[in-house]
């Protein structure tokens, strides 16, 4: 839904879905209703194994915060490996506020812990993340609902 959203309004871009094979093989009615299909590209796989290459920007909603820092850590490796060099990683998550703040992503902290042993991260997490992932993070913009993009360039 996230790519087909973008997509449709940026007509330029094209997209690849990259998802474990199962549920990529859902995708193509959604990306046609969308009036995308024709600008992404759909492929089965594995982020612990390997990322299709050379892709301008890899976008990612929801997915390491369900892991902790050394499968995170993993996957971004992978994303760097096949990103372009003048690549951009967007990650669609929630930043962790100071002690004292942010009661909403707090609770989203604790159920990551107990459902998938995840968490969520502060900036400086977030930070330690990218760069042990090979990236530079570069900035974090809130969007509503708890949610940050957090943006990283290959270091």
């Amino acid at each position: 839904m996230l790519l087909s959203a973008v997509l449709a309004k940026h007509r330029s871009l094209r997209g690849v879905l990259f998802d474990q094979p199962h549920v990529v093989a859902s995708a193509e009615p959604v990306l046609r209703a969308a009036g995308v299909a024709d600008r992404c590209q759909v492929v089965g796989g594995d982020f612990f194994e390997a990322l299709p290459n050379g892709a301008d920007a890899h976008l990612m909603k929801f997915i390491l915060h369900d892991w902790e820092d050394s499968e995170a850590t993993a996957i971004l490796r992978n994303c760097r490996r096949a990103i372009a060099p003048n690549g951009r990683l967007l990650v669609v998550d929630s930043e962790l506020s100071p002690a004292n703040a942010g009661a909403l992503n707090k609770f989203r902290d604790l159920t990551m812990l107990v459902v998938t042993g995840g968490r969520e991260r502060t900036r400086e997490e977030w930070a330690a993340l990218f760069a042990a992932g090979g990236f530079r993070l570069v900035g974090s913009t809130p969007i509503g609902s708890g949610l940050n993009v957090i943006e990283g360039v290959p270091a």
